[in-house]
């Protein structure tokens, strides 16, 4: 049977109607994805300048911290409450390492420091970076 039949069938039309909205759905997604990702990309890279630029205060040491524009060793110590730096909450955990006895105290030569700098994204979740690091009592410079 030969059919003259000219143009597009309803069920084409709205087959391919739905193809179109699937694919326009997909993409909204991925715009959705990815304008979380970097936002989150944005404010991690701002929480870690905070971090460091607490890191670099704890490096800017001295034995006893008469040096002008250092601080003491010992002055290093775990926050109580966090730091507010560029809008992100600082804080930071400082444990002591490898005790050594001199002159008949045990002192601490080693530190290690956990910094965590959280803030929150647009949807109220408490997001985070964290830096490590230890700080010795010995500097090159002393």
């Amino acid at each position: 049977m030969i059919s003259k039949q000219k143009g597009f069938s309803l069920l084409e039309v709205l087959i391919s109607f739905v193809l179109l909205i699937v694919g326009v759905l997909g993409l909204i997604k991925l715009q959705v994805f990815v304008d979380k990702k970097s936002e989150y990309a944005a404010n991690s890279i701002q929480a870690l300048y905070a971090a460091e630029s607490k890191l670099e205060y704890f490096r800017t040491r001295s034995m006893d911290g008469s040096a002008n524009g250092t601080i003491a060793f010992d002055t290093i110590v775990t926050q109580a409450t966090p730091e507010l730096i560029n809008g992100y909450k600082v804080s930071w955990e400082v444990k002591d390492s490898m005790p050594t006895v001199i002159s008949g105290a045990n002192v601490a030569t080693l530190k290690e420091v956990n910094i965590k700098a959280e803030w929150l994204d647009r949807w109220n979740e408490t997001k985070n970076v964290t830096l490590q690091t230890m700080i010795s009592r010995y500097s090159e410079f002393n």
